[in-house]
């Protein structure tokens, strides 16, 4: 199997994408609709991803080695991490010191709730990684010790009770800070469980059929054709995590004509490549960048253009220099148990 084929390249078109959305979102201005999209996606493309690395773990080798799972994470997420806090430390980027224990132990989401703030504006973006380390915490653990009926009734039962949650939060008095930053792992448990159901054929013959995939892509669409406001409500998040699944699910299978090439290209998989260091360093970039050149402190095409760039750079050394010869260390840790 070939190194594109282990990564999938049309989920790496999609991871491209996701990274895209959260650019223009921060450089430029987004709205509910991509706003909702770009996190979803993120969100369910990861679960999906995951759950495939431990399952075929666990069918190969009949067991799954937690200690390398959690060390081939942290080879995969630390690196860029540290460079980030480190220079946040370092020169106390708008006061980054006062709360840096929570950072540092990847807790920045539980800060954000607990203070309703989302100050150091630098790191607010960290709160989607820190929900979906926080699921790597104990998902491992789930998949090694239950049987693949009782899985399924896991992920059923939490995505239930995260949904029963957001959707009546006013009557359960949660607030919504802690509904936002904590509470909204739901599409990564519907990227596990869309993982889970397409290793059955009728299962993902359904969920590969081109009309799902018409669909979903529709459903993505409504707030365009449907009532301002459509795009902010929960109804509308909710009805898009399983048009993202199905459309996940096809890329992960793989597409044909067009839309299979344009997710699959070699410029899609290149961002994949990097998107992780474009997502952990842009906002320290735009600091970076601000210092010198105040009049990028805003938001727009302009910024959008000459930020997303200057990110993009500074990911692609990241890669190349700290990231790349790091990740080459995973192969020491294999997650399957050999039996």
């Amino acid at each position: 199997m070939t190194v594109i084929d282990e990564r999938r390249a049309q989920i790496d078109g999609l991871r491209a994408l996701a990274m895209s959305g959260v650019l223009y979102v921060h450089f430029w201005g987004g709205t509910a609709l991509t706003e909702h999209l770009r996190v979803s996606l993120f969100f369910v493309v990861s679960g999906f991803l995951i759950t495939h690395i431990l399952m075929r773990a666990k069918d190969e080798g009949g067991g799954i080695n937690i200690a390398n799972f959690y060390v081939r994470r942290a080879l995969r997420l630390l690196p860029a991490l540290i460079v980030t806090y480190a220079i946040c430390f370092a020169f106390d980027v708008e006061g980054f010191r006062a709360s840096a224990p929570w950072h540092l132990l990847q807790a920045s989401n539980l800060y954000f709730a607990l203070h309703q703030t989302t100050s150091p504006w630098i790191i607010g973006h960290m709160w989607s990684l820190n929900v979906l380390e926080q699921f790597y915490l104990a998902w491992p653990l789930v998949i090694l010790l239950l049987p693949i009926q009782r899985i399924y009734v896991v992920v059923l039962t939490v995505f239930t009770l995260l949904v029963l949650v957001r959707v009546e939060a006013g009557h359960l008095q949660v607030d919504g800070w802690f509904l936002f930053f904590v509470l909204s792992g739901d599409p990564i448990l519907l990227g596990a469980f869309a993982c889970l159901l397409q290793r059955h054929p009728l299962a993902r013959s359904v969920i590969i059929n081109p009309v799902t995939l018409v669909l979903a892509v529709a459903t993505l669409a409504l707030p365009l054709v449907l009532w301002e406001g459509f795009g902010a409500s929960q109804t509308y998040r909710l009805m898009t995590q399983p048009a993202l699944a199905a459309i996940v699910t096809g890329a992960f299978v793989g597409y044909r004509g067009p839309l299979g090439w344009l997710l699959g290209c070699a410029v899609a998989r290149f961002i994949s490549r990097v998107s992780y260091g474009v997502y952990v360093y842009h906002l320290l970039v735009w600091w970076a960048v601000v210092q010198v050149w105040p009049e990028l402190f805003t938001k727009g095409p302009v910024p959008f253009a000459i930020l997303s760039l200057a990110t993009l750079g500074v990911a692609t050394l990241s890669w190349y220099v700290l990231e790349e010869p790091l990740n080459r260390l995973k192969s020491r840790f294999p997650t399957a148990q050999r039996r």
